[in-house]
């Protein structure tokens, strides 16, 4: 602003002067010639006024030399230039120049008005002499017509000599108007720049209260406008962070304006993304290309894999202002997914085993190909393959009343665990008498009414719990192996454990003993009735009561599998007090 004023008031100062001196030089120049052309108009009428006198201008007759002996002639004519011309238009005499040697000037302007009106005049400029002439002409009582000239330079001719003084005058002015200017944007400027804008603003000059008012509102205006765009960024920028999604917000050009924590933790990168390009980010050509269709306005999703996770990637084009790249981790649900599938499929293949075993053997008693010795065992074949179509059945009932959450809706109570191992045991001491296998509860009556071994559950998963590991650890025992269970406090958890003798588990196997159907070894499996689904049952129950599990074994040693729980809170033991009392 200072530097305009600064230049707004020089260069008018110095445009006034430069005009002002160019007017004046007209100006001196047109009041140079008008007092020219008085001047030769007063002394040609005195000429003519001598010459009316002389014998010369009364006759016919004329005599050069009689005009120049005329002494006021003379004076008169002295710097100008005289000239006596005949009504036809030869000229009689010139003071400057040889008469004889002149051409007809019938056709000069000032002569053929001064033949019509007495009097003419005109002006006649000369390019190469850089001159300008003027003529006046009157005609004699005789009819003669006596014409005066003078010569003048033009306006550069005549000021020439005079141009540097003036420039050196008009420079001087301007630097003076310089500095002027300069001082004076000073004393304007300043009461401006001490204004404060943080405050309450005052005007300096009257003239600008309407300014300082508009101002003042804008300010209001873009304060609050500020205080909104603050808020919305840190809602927006809060989101981002605090989202497990990663996300990254791109402009037109593909530059990242935005990348939360969980984009950058995908992509193994430590420093902000933001003003960088999307190339240094993703590295991938199908990517890439989604990148630049979003860009362009069009829509896709993608799958990708990075670290051993799965995602699916939505590209979405923001109108006229870029994309957005949002990346869902879908791990959890392609793995469900993928278990959901095999699920389906070997229950199908679970369910059609003993169905076909089934509907063989009665087709082969229907048909009478059967011999009478030999029908007790086919019978008794069909209702093991029963027995285990119905376990299998009950066991997949259990996993689905399981995974809807069940135990949101079963009642929860205090249990003590210690007993509740006892009587799963006592349940399964024929099955393991039969197998010959011993069984081993390490839980004495009074651990049994201790309230030291008691948790908040659900008192039928409990003791499918037990059954359940109790019930595997005989089956894939060893002749003559035993069983211990022992459940204790241990750090302020209780924990419930079942430990055999038996063949143990290979380490490449562990990791999935606990899925659904998976055994590790499939004839004994079928040779004990097994399902597949206890572990799967232990593990699903000891997720709903957020408790943990932990497995050791070692193959041809045997198996220990442990379950904490969580101690309850003094109001439930004593409700489990009471309820034993």
């Amino acid at each position: 602003m200072k530097k305009h004023i600064y230049l707004s008031m020089a260069l008018l100062a110095s445009a006034s002067l430069a005009l002002a001196s160019g007017v004046l030089c007209l100006i001196f120049y047109h009041q140079f010639s008008s007092y020219l052309q008085s001047d030769v108009k007063r002394r040609t009428q005195l000429l003519k006024d001598a010459l009316a006198g002389s014998n010369a201008a009364r006759t016919a007759q004329f005599d050069a030399q009689e005009i120049a002996s005329n002494r006021l002639f003379s004076a008169l004519a002295d710097d100008m230039r005289i000239s006596i011309v005949s009504p036809d238009g030869i000229v009689l005499y010139d003071n400057t120049i040889a008469a004889e040697t002149l051409e007809n000037h019938r056709d000069r302007e000032e002569i053929r008005a001064a033949r019509n009106a007495g009097f003419g005049e005109s002006r006649r400029f000369s390019s190469s002499l850089q001159q300008e002439t003027y003529y006046y002409a009157v005609e004699l009582p005789n009819g003669w017509i006596l014409r005066a000239a003078r010569t003048t330079g033009s306006f550069f001719t005549l000021f020439g000599r005079a141009l540097p003084a003036v420039f050196g005058v008009v420079i001087c002015a301007i630097i003076i108007c310089y500095i002027a200017a300069g001082s004076l944007t000073d004393r304007i400027v300043k009461p401006l720049n001490a204004a404060r804008l943080d405050g309450d603003i005052t005007a300096p000059y009257d003239e600008l209260i309407p300014f300082v008012r508009a101002i003042e509102k804008q300010r209001g205006q873009i304060a609050g406008q500020l205080a909104s765009l603050q808020e919305r960024s840190n809602a927006i920028n809060a989101i981002m962070e605090n989202m497990s999604e990663g996300a990254a917000l791109l402009d037109r050009r593909g530059i990242i304006l935005s990348a939360n924590k969980s984009v950058l933790r995908i992509f193994g990168v430590d420093a902000p993304m933001e003003g960088k390009n999307i190339l240094e980010l993703l590295r991938d050509i199908t990517l890439l290309e989604y990148t630049r269709n979003a860009l362009t306005g069009s829509r896709g999703e993608t799958d990708m894999e990075r670290a051993g996770r799965e995602y699916r990637v939505y590209f979405s084009p923001v109108t006229d202002n870029g994309a957005i790249l949002l990346f869902l981790d879908v791990t959890e649900k392609s793995k469900a997914e993928k278990l959901r599938r095999e699920f389906s499929a070997t229950v199908s293949h679970e369910l059609k085993t003993p169905l076909t075993s089934i509907s063989g053997y009665a087709e082969l008693l229907d048909s009478g190909m059967v011999q009478e010795g030999d029908k007790a065992a086919f019978i008794r074949k069909i209702k093991d393959e029963s027995w285990r179509l119905l376990s299998l059945i009950e066991d997949i009932m259990l996993l689905s009343r399981l995974d809807e959450g069940e135990n949101r809706s079963s009642p929860f109570a205090a249990v003590n665990l210690a007993a509740a191992a006892k009587e799963s045991a006592a349940a399964l001491t024929q099955k393991a008498s039969e197998l010959g296998v011993s069984i081993t509860v390490k839980a004495d009556d009074d651990a049994a009414n201790s309230e030291d071994t008691i948790v908040n559950a659900n008192p039928s998963m409990m003791a499918e719990l037990f059954f359940n590991l109790i019930d595997n650890a005989i089956k894939y025992n060893k002749p003559g192996g035993s069983v211990t269970v022992e459940v204790a406090e241990s750090d302020g958890l209780v924990a419930a454990s079942v430990s055999d003798t038996g063949l143990g588990i290979p380490k490449e196997a562990q990791s999935r003993v606990f899925e659904r159907f998976y055994r590790v070894d499939k004839s004994r499996s079928k040779k004990t009735g097994g399902t597949g689904l206890g572990l799967a049952i232990v593990k699903h129950i000891t997720a709903a009561h957020n408790a943990e599990i932990t497995l050791d074994s070692r193959e041809g040693e045997g198996t220990k599998i442990t379950v904490y729980f969580k101690r309850p809170s003094d109001r439930s033991k004593d409700a489990a007090a009471n309820n034993a009392g």
